[in-house]
């Protein structure tokens, strides 16, 4: 009997050691994305892990070298990481788990334009996407998900892998217009206006397309997709999301003065037979 009873003990603590050492193993976030580019998406990221620690294991979050934006998503793909801050597209949505909670509120769909000073006076004059197929070229992303969005509706383009090879072609004259969103060409403008003296932001128009951000997940990973976006929505409830959001890009939809430029809307098809996505809580 005394034999049982310390085998039964042994057992269970060994199955205690187990369950323990599982309960307690860290869930690891690992991303390409840094802190210095995506430091608002982050910080969010870490706001929806806090509220949710009470019922999932500590959570570290863990950066990769810096790589290309093709890079990264093979990077997704393959579960070398597995968690990524991307412009949606059905494509996408098919490639990995998409957590449909926009992170910047719409705002990345509305599009300012990189110009070259010298060109001033041809924008002047656009009022349309017509216009703009038929006189101008874009340049934009190779793997980035609006590349479509601009194709769809006819805007010729030139293509690169990186936005910093961009800006150089821009100051180059290779294509005469770069579309950057209002939450992000603010900073670019302050961090690489010394560099680029000649690019200036086109002061009268707006393209505006539905193009939402999502925080992806690798398909291997159900229960961290499952955790973020329970995270997120509680940040929603209690506000702290929108909080958020203020702190970091109130400034921009200032300086964007939106109500007065010209708004040329485009269609992203991805998204035009879809349900609206609920902007009931945006700012």
């Amino acid at each position: 009997m005394f034999i049982r009873f310390k085998v039964s003990l042994l057992l269970w603590c060994v199955f205690s050691t187990s369950l323990f050492a599982k309960e307690s193993t860290p869930q690891v976030l690992r991303l390409y994305q840094n802190e210095f580019h995506f430091q608002y998406h982050i910080e969010l990221l870490k706001m929806a892990l806090d509220k949710t620690a009470a019922e999932y294991p500590e959570a570290r979050v863990q950066f990769t070298e810096q790589v290309t934006p093709g890079r990264g998503l093979k990077m997704l793909e393959q579960g070398e990481v597995n968690v990524a801050f991307l412009a949606s597209s059905k494509q996408r949505e098919k490639m990995f788990i998409p957590i449909k909670v926009p992170l910047l509120q719409g705002l990345l769909g509305y599009r300012l334009l990189y110009i070259h000073q010298d060109n001033q006076d041809k924008f002047k004059q656009v009022n349309s996407a017509n216009q703009l197929s038929h006189s101008f070229v874009a340049g934009f992303g190779s793997h980035w998900a609006d590349l479509d969005v601009l194709r769809h509706n006819e805007l010729p383009t030139q293509e690169v892998g990186t936005a910093k090879s961009l800006y150089r072609m821009l100051q180059a004259k290779r294509f005469d217009y770069f579309p950057r969103g209002v939450s992000e060409i603010w900073a670019e403008k302050k961090r690489l206006g010394p560099d680029l003296p000649d690019l200036i932001i086109e002061p009268n128009l707006a393209l505006v397309y539905h193009l939402p951000m999502y925080v992806f997940v690798n398909k291997q990973n159900p229960e961290l997709a499952e955790r973020i976006e329970k995270g997120l929505q509680r940040a929603i409830e209690d506000l702290s999301f929108q909080e958020l959001f203020l702190k970091y890009y109130s400034d921009a939809i200032l300086k964007a003065k939106l109500p007065q430029r010209t708004i040329i809307h485009l269609e992203n098809q991805d998204y035009l037979s879809e349900k609206p996505i609920d902007s009931s809580w945006w700012l």
